[in-house]
């Protein structure tokens, strides 16, 4: 009897150890596991800290101060800048028909002629042709406009372009790879979800499609594939800034060979007021919003996927943001008129304080230049009475790191 306890005692003793040994292994491989990843993620973010995130340095001022105007890089590498509103008042700004021309061979700005109308907050895309369209827009009575008009860079004339068949403002626009232009959403008295597009003759302008859900201060990129992607934007017509809660979470995609939308996978996150940048591997990355908001997200369109990605350090809206030469991402002031910038890496998904610029601003405008520098142009500044706006004609060249 004696003889098979001691049996069992020794086989229990061994299994024991066994299993004891076992653990210990276990727990080291996981320790080395989790040593490994945090040692990756530190250096992942050494990376990014370490990395050159460039400068900015001073321009030549436009003539004119103004904000919600459209700027916009022509066929030869200058720069137009449009419409918006001035100073001139605290209440009321007033809407602009001026318009300047950036030459990148003088380095300094040149008037043009005016357009035939003031405008604000209306949109603009450089044709096919290299010459730009600026679309609709809200005039100096507050009075949407159907119209559009066509910069003659070589004499600095605006013609007259087609006419849309909605009136709108808080658009969006974007030029296809064929040349045709496609302008959607936006508000006349309430927000509205009608599309139209003009050829590459520009004879006209012929509804399409309508999207799935009105929008106004959306985004809309055209993809890799020639589609069409439409994305968040406010569900009403609204001056106040601060009404996230009518941001859509919901995008669709219009595809040209039928002119019909059909609606995917829905944000995360409800924007309006944001920035959507359409990024080498296909993917498009979406920043910021009405809130002010810090979050960001890709969309897969492969995956009809919407991924959160790293946060701002700070919430943004009424900002720009632009794909730099060297593979990051910029994002440039927003609400309430920040000056900090942040610069995104790709491949790390994490984000790094930037350089600032000389003062905090937001609806401005920014373009990435032929040189594959960035100019930020105008906008509203900082002011010691937070009531009183004051738009700002100041220049700022963003020159990335390497």
């Amino acid at each position: 009897m004696k003889t098979i306890l001691k049996i069992l005692f020794l086989g229990l003793l061994i299994i024991s150890t066994v299993v004891c040994s076992n653990e210990s292994q276990e727990t080291e491989t996981m320790d080395q596991s989790e040593s490994t990843s945090d040692a990756s993620q530190s250096q992942a973010q050494a990376d990014t800290s370490d990395r050159d995130l460039g400068s900015f340095s001073d321009g030549a001022n436009m003539t004119d101060a103004r904000m919600d105007f459209v700027s916009l890089v022509l066929g030869n590498g200058d720069v137009v800048s449009a419409g918006g509103r001035g100073r001139g008042a605290t209440i009321r700004p007033p809407r602009l028909a001026t318009a300047e021309v950036f030459e990148v061979a003088t380095g300094e700005w040149k008037s043009v002629n005016e357009m035939s109308s003031k405008r604000e907050i209306h949109c603009g895309v450089t044709l096919a042709d290299g010459r730009a369209m600026i679309i609709g827009g809200a005039d100096e009575r507050r009075v949407n406009l159907k119209t559009t008009e066509i910069l003659d860079s070589s004499s600095g004339e605006w013609i007259k372009g087609p006419k849309m068949k909605k009136k709108r403002y808080k658009h969006s626009c974007a030029t296809l790879n064929d040349g045709t232009v496609i302008v959607a959403g936006g508000a006349d008295i309430g927000v509205v979800a009608t599309v139209e597009i003009s050829g590459p003759s520009l004879d006209e302008f012929t509804l399409t499609g309508e999207m799935n859900e009105s929008r106004a201060l959306f985004t809309l990129t055209v993809l890799s594939d020639g589609k069409v992607l439409a994305a968040g934007g406010s569900s009403k017509n609204t001056q106040d800034t601060d009404s996230a809660e009518l941001n859509r979470t919901s995008a669709e995609i219009w595809d040209q060979a039928t002119g019909e939308w059909t609606l995917v996978s829905p944000m995360n996150t409800a924007r309006a007021s944001h920035t959507a940048n359409l990024l080498e591997d296909g993917r498009v990355l979406v920043v910021g919003g009405m809130g002010p908001l810090a979050s960001a997200e890709i969309y897969d369109p492969s995956a009809d996927t919407w991924t959160l990605t790293g946060e701002l350090s700070m919430g943004r809206q009424l900002h720009t943001a632009h794909l730099l030469d060297n593979g990051t991402l910029i994002v440039i002031g927003g609400s309430n008129t920040l000056a900090e910038t942040e610069v995104y890496d790709i491949e790390s998904g994490q984000w790094s304080i930037g350089p600032s610029l000389t003062f905090g601003r937001h609806q401005h405008t920014s373009v990435k230049m032929n040189d594959g520098n960035v100019m930020v142009i105008g906008g509203q500044a900082e002011t010691e009475d937070a009531d009183r706006r004051e738009m700002s004609n100041l220049i700022e060249i963003y020159s990335s790191g390497e």
